[in-house]
C-alpha cells in the first residue's frame, strides 16, 4: 500500500527471544487461525508425512456456529498443562521451526506486535504482555519518539493483520479528529518538569473539558472550538495552576484503595494460580499483618480501607524517595504506549476512556509500590543512605518487567474482565470527573 509506517524507536529491532525468553506466550491464550493460513499450514505439514499430518489434525479443529468466517476459521487446542502442543522442549514453536513464519496464525507470527491503519498511516506498536517488549518499552531508547518504519522489518512485510482501521475523513467529528486530540495527550503525557500524577490530571481535565462537545456520534456546530481547546490544553500558565492543585489535593476518602483492593480481589477469586493474583495475595497478606483482627483468608475479607490506604502510602514514599525517577519513568512509558496502542474512539468519549486508564493505572502502580521486594530494596537504600546501584536497578528492572507483563496478561489487556470493572465503576457513578483525581493522586 502507498502511505507512511509509524513506530516508536524502541520498535525498530525487536525480536521474540523464543527460548531465552523467561516464559512463554504459547500457554493459556486462544489461538486462533484464519482460512488462508489454515490450509497454507496444512498444505506444508502434508507434504512431510502422515504422521506430521495426523499430528496436525489431532491438534488443530476447524471452527463452527455463529463467530466461524474466515479470519476466525480453526483454533489450536492446548494441552492439559495449557501449553500449545506445538511447543517444543527448546522453548521454540516446531512449525515455525519446521516451515517458516509463512503459514503461520496471525497472532503467532506478529506478537506482540499490534498493527492499526489510521488514513493513510500505519502504526506499529507493542502489547506490553510480553516481557521483551516490556524491556523495549520501559528501559530503551526513543519511547516517545514516533519514526518511519520500513515494513521489511515485519515478519511477513507484505501479509501483515491489522487490529483496527480508520479510513480518513470518516465523515464523523468524533473519528476526523482523533488524531489531532490524540497527539495533544501525547504531548501532554510527556510533558518534562510536572510529576506523573500532573500529567495524568492535565488529560483528565482536557478530557472533561471537551467531552461536552466531543463524543461519539457528535457533530461539532464549530470546528474552531476544538481547535481552541487543543491549543488551550498546553497554555504553560493553565498547567501550572492545575500542577498546583495536584499538589495541594488530599483525597478526603480512600476511595481509590476501596476499588483497587476489590479489583485484584476479583481476580484472585476468579484465578488464583495465576502470578497476578498470587502476588496480589501476598501483597495483602503483607498489610494483614498490621491487622490482628484481620482474616487470614483475605480472598474473602478485604482490609480496612483508610488504614490499608495510609500503609500503602507509607510504602510508597519509601520507595519514592530511593526509584521515584525511575518509576515515574517506566510508569510514563507504559501510559504513552497505551495511548499509541489504543485507540480512544472505540469508547463513547475521551474522558471515559481515560478514567479507565488511570483506574488501570491504579491497579498497577498499587502492584509496584506494594511488592515486598520493591520495598526491601528502598528500605536496604534508606539504610544505607545512599544511591542505588546498577545492581540495584537491575534487580528493581527485573521486578518491574515481571509485574507489568502479567499485569497486562491478566488485567490490563483482558477486555473481558475489564468490561466487569467497568460496569461496576458506572453503577455507583464512578465515570465522571470527580472521581478521577482519587485515582490520579494514588
Amino acid at each position: 500500500m502507498s502511505g507512511t509506517y509509524k513506530t516508536f524507536k524502541y520498535m525498530l529491532d525487536f525480536a521474540c527471544l523464543g527460548g531465552k525468553c523467561e516464559d512463554t506466550c504459547c500457554k493459556g491464550w486462544d489461538i486462533r487461525i484464519d482460512k488462508f493460513h489454515y490450509q497454507l499450514m496444512q498444505e506444508k505439514v502434508a507434504a512431510t508425512g502422515a504422521e506430521a499430518a495426523a499430528e496436525f489434525a489431532r491438534h488443530v479443529q476447524l471452527n463452527d456456529g455463529e463467530s466461524a468466517g474466515d479470519q476466525n476459521y480453526a483454533h489450536i487446542n492446548l494441552r492439559a498443562d495449557g501449553f500449545c502442543p506445538f511447543l517444543d522442549q527448546d522453548s521454540w514453536c516446531s512449525l515455525h521451526k519446521n516451515y517458516g513464519e509463512a503459514p503461520l496464525s496471525n497472532i503467532c507470527a506478529y506478537y506482540p506486535r499490534v498493527l492499526s491503519q489510521c488514513g493513510n498511516t500505519v502504526e506499529l506498536s507493542g502489547a506490553m504482555s510480553c516481557p521483551e517488549m516490556v524491556r523495549k518499552c520501559l528501559f530503551g531508547a526513543g519511547h516517545d519518539e514516533l519514526v518511519d518504519f520500513d515494513p521489511a522489518i515485519l515478519p511477513r512485510p507484505d501479509d501483515y493483520p491489522l487490529t483496527r482501521e480508520l479510513s480518513l475523513p470518516a465523515d464523523d467529528d468524533y473519528y476526523d479528529h482523533f488524531v489531532a486530540v490524540r497527539n495533544i495527550l501525547m504531548q501532554l503525557a510527556t510533558l518534562e518538569g510536572f510529576s506523573f500524577e500532573s500529567r495524568l490530571y492535565f488529560m483528565a481535565t482536557f478530557a472533561n473539558r471537551i467531552g461536552k462537545f466531543y463524543h461519539h456520534d457528535c457533530q461539532l456546530p464549530d470546528p474552531k472550538r476544538l481547535t481552541a481547546e487543543l491549543k488551550q490544553a498546553l497554555n504553560a500558565s493553565g498547567l501550572e495552576k492545575l500542577d498546583d492543585f495536584v499538589i495541594k489535593y488530599s483525597p478526603a476518602e480512600p476511595i481509590a484503595v476501596i476499588v483497587v483492593q476489590s479489583v485484584l480481589q476479583l481476580r484472585m477469586q476468579q484465578f488464583p494460580h495465576e502470578y497476578t493474583s498470587r502476588l496480589a495475595t501476598e501483597i495483602f497478606q503483607s498489610y494483614a499483618e498490621h491487622f490482628p483482627d484481620a482474616s487470614p483468608d483475605v480472598l474473602i475479607q478485604a482490609l480496612p480501607p483508610e488504614p490499608l490506604w495510609a500503609l500503602y502510602r507509607s510504602r510508597k514514599e519509601t520507595i519514592d524517595r530511593c526509584f521515584s525517577l525511575e518509576l515515574e519513568e517506566y510508569l510514563s512509558r507504559f501510559l504513552v504506549n497505551c495511548l499509541y496502542r489504543e485507540w480512544f474512539i472505540t469508547m463513547p468519549d475521551l474522558f471515559t476512556y481515560l478514567q479507565m486508564l488511570v483506574i488501570r493505572l491504579a491497579v498497577l502502580r498499587f502492584l509496584l509500590y506494594s511488592h515486598t521486594g520493591i520495598n526491601q530494596l528502598a528500605e536496604q537504600l534508606a539504610a544505607k543512605n545512599s544511591k542505588p546501584t546498577d545492581k540495584e536497578l537491575g534487580e528493581l528492572r527485573d521486578i518491574v518487567v515481571k509485574v507489568v507483563y502479567n499485569y497486562s496478561r491478566s488485567i490490563d489487556h483482558n477486555l473481558p474482565f475489564l468490561r466487569v470493572v467497568y460496569d461496576a465503576m458506572n453503577e455507583q457513578q464512578m465515570m465522571t470527573f470527580d472521581y478521577a483525581m482519587p485515582f490520579i493522586r494514588f
